[in-house]
């Protein structure tokens, strides 16, 4: 009785381990800040992401998003860039650039937070000592 209960423990444990690993090496990460009223909308990322998929007929991306990063429900999302050749990861990552600036650029100056775009690809090894949650567009 005690062995199937020690199974049952570990296969708990080790299911959503398993459920979320990352299997991208190197992610584009979105930073979504607040001044005083909470981020502003992912929207148009999300709709960027989902364009460029079915524009170059890509699988979906994998992406995370990592909550919690400040009081007033700062976030960030990971997007997995493994998928895409060279050129494609150029384009992809221009194509961001200009979305955030464009948001940026159309914020409210003393309600809306910025949306932040980290210059360097982070890797697997540091996605790994964050607390992520694997979501679908």
């Amino acid at each position: 009785m005690k062995q199937v209960l020690k199974l049952i423990i570990i296969v708990l444990i080790c299911i959503p381990v398993f459920a979320h690993s990352q299997t991208n090496n190197n992610y584009i990460t979105v930073g979504y800040s607040s001044i005083c009223c909470g981020p502003p909308s992912e929207k148009p990322i999300t709709d960027f992401v989902k364009n460029f998929e079915e524009e170059n007929k890509l699988k979906p991306f994998e992406i995370f998003i990592e909550g919690g990063l400040g009081k007033e429900g700062e976030y960030a999302f990971h997007v997995g860039t493994d998928n895409l050749d060279v050129k494609l990861l150029e384009s992809f990552w221009n194509g961001i650039k200009v979305v955030v600036s464009n948001q940026n650029k159309q914020r409210s100056e003393h309600h809306d937070g910025y949306v932040n775009l980290d210059d360097k690809l982070t890797t697997n090894s540091t996605m790994k000592s964050k607390k992520l949650q694997l979501i679908k567009l």
